[in-house]
């Protein structure tokens, strides 16, 4: 079989691409490194389009213009021609993630300096945050701001000065809430934020609360149990290595894999940290179930000839254990494996819980579904495979579904693209729309009132932004003309942001 043809196939493209990262996009710790990554660019020239799409799936770029900028400047001399004209190559979307990179760094500098914000235990964390870590931060990229802060009233204040700054909700990703208030977890979850200028996006996510961890699992010590100092006279913090390490693991769980930047941004704590509380991190990575990714992490990090990367790797082979986890990939984006993954979580959570074997299957059924599940917001009805699929996934008791950790409905705001074309339902007294607005009510979380409920889905507000919260993003059309008309009335002593969609990544 020849070369062109074995290159078409999938498993030929899987390891091409498996290459492409471990070794043009990865941090350089030692000399051998650039002498692979200089052997390796003469192939590339070729095959500039499938980098380009490889680059852009895993957000590469920074990294691999990083390198190859090393190469030509330090590299082999036999090679440093090329490098210089690879440097070329990707050259408008390297420019377009650094200008994306500086709209960011100017947000955060603008929300740290809001008066609002100070004494929230405001505090950045995920792809910001583990910028730190690096010897030279330039080439770790991030799409979004991803901003924590320990409860609900903080949250509320951050999407009250964004929501005034023009940020509106996120298309693509809707608003989540969960609770366990038996187990002394108040409510938490993510909202999704975009601000539009131009061509450009700003998008910024407030973590609040607890930090979920798959489907229905949560890690358990607060976030502020690793907050450090983000920098000198920053008014918010950061997290230390180990909950960074923590943080990253749970993320890798809801990917369903490990990414290139896990790998980049341990090496870069092993490199610039010995401040690792590995005996903390073992315990909790037993606890949540995270040691799987932690074990194809290490190996992954096996191939650095760096004393202290090795020594990190070694740390986490421990704490992973001998075996290689069979379902678990690196940069592998596989929707399916990704629900299998999660629902395997999911079941054993539930056992360790001591929830019944039933229990535990149930878990793993509606984690098999929502991992599945349609991510477009549409308006109509259900299909009688959807139906099937939604009594599945739901629990009848969606008035409460606040309360459940593994209950994870969306809440679509009026304003979404998809709803655009469906005007408010007019104004009749003892209709509808007037029984719903009489129905809402306050609940104990500051700001939210919430409407009557079945498994179709449910009403809620948030100061004047109104929400019907679904469990498979399907909203029915008179639905959305009642919601439509609540969030008028809402309004109408002051406008609101409408929601917007990110652009695809660079």
């Amino acid at each position: 079989m020849s070369r062109e043809r074995r290159s078409s196939t999938p498993t030929a493209r899987r390891h091409f691409e498996a290459w492409l990262l471990e070794t043009h996009c990865t941090v350089i710790a030692a000399s051998a490194q650039m002498e692979s990554m200089a052997r390796g660019l003469s192939i590339l020239g070729d095959r500039q389009e499938e980098v380009r799409g490889i680059l852009r799936t895993h957000k590469a770029f920074p990294q691999f213009q990083h390198n190859t900028v090393l190469l030509a400047q330090n590299g082999p001399r036999d090679h440093r021609g090329i490098a210089s004209e690879a440097m070329r190559w990707f050259g408008k979307e390297v420019a377009e993630c650094r200008t994306h990179l500086d709209l960011l760094r100017e947000e955060l500098r603008w929300i740290a300096g809001r008066p609002e914000i100070a004494g929230t235990g405001l505090a950045v964390i995920k792809g910001f945050n583990n910028a730190r870590f690096y010897v030279d931060p330039a080439p770790r990229w991030s799409r979004d701001l991803d901003l924590y802060v320990p409860h609900w009233d903080a949250a509320c204040a951050l999407l009250e000065i964004l929501r005034e700054r023009g940020y509106g909700f996120d298309e693509n990703e809707c608003p989540w809430f969960k609770a366990e208030p038996e187990r002394g977890r108040a409510e938490y979850g993510q909202i999704f934020l975009v601000r539009r200028l131009g061509d450009l996006y700003s998008r910024v996510d407030i973590h609040f609360g607890t930090y979920s961890a798959g489907f229905g699992e949560y890690i358990k010590p607060p976030l502020t149990n690793f907050y450090e100092p983000a920098g000198p006279d920053l008014s918010y913090q950061a997290l230390n290595p180990t909950g960074s390490l923590l943080v990253m693991f749970a993320h890798a769980l809801s990917d369903g894999y490990v990414a290139v930047k896990d790998i980049n941004d341990a090496a870069s704590i092993a490199l610039t940290r010995s401040d690792i509380d590995f005996d903390l991190l073992s315990e909790e990575l037993h606890r949540h179930a995270l040691r799987p990714q932690a074990r194809v992490l290490a190996g992954l990090l096996a191939r650095y000839r760096n004393e202290r990367i090795a020594e990190f790797a070694a740390e986490l082979r421990r704490i992973g254990g001998p075996r290689r986890p069979s379902l678990w990939r690196a940069h592998d984006r596989n929707w399916q494996r990704r629900a299998a993954v999660n629902a395997g979580h999911a079941f054993r959570g539930a056992l360790r819980s001591r929830r019944g074997l039933l229990d535990a299957l149930r878990r793993a059924v509606q984690c098999a579904v929502f991992y599945n599940r349609r991510l477009a917001v549409r308006v109509g009805s259900r299909s009688l495979v959807e139906r099937v699929l939604l009594q599945l996934m739901a629990r009848a008791d969606l008035e409460h579904w606040r309360l459940c950790p593994d209950a994870c409905p969306t809440a679509i705001h009026t304003g979404h693209a998809a709803l655009a074309d469906i005007p408010p339902s007019p104004p009749r007294g003892g209709d509808a729309g007037s029984r719903m607005l009489g129905s809402l009510r306050p609940t104990a979380t500051k700001g939210v009132t919430i409407g009557p409920a079945d498994l179709g889905g449910q009403l809620m507000t948030i100061g004047k932004d109104v929400f019907l919260c679904s469990w498979d993003q399907v909203v029915a059309k008179e639905r959305v003309a009642l919601a439509k008309r609540v969030a008028a009335e809402r309004a109408s002593d002051g406008d609101t942001t409408t929601s917007a969609g990110t652009r695809a990544d660079v």
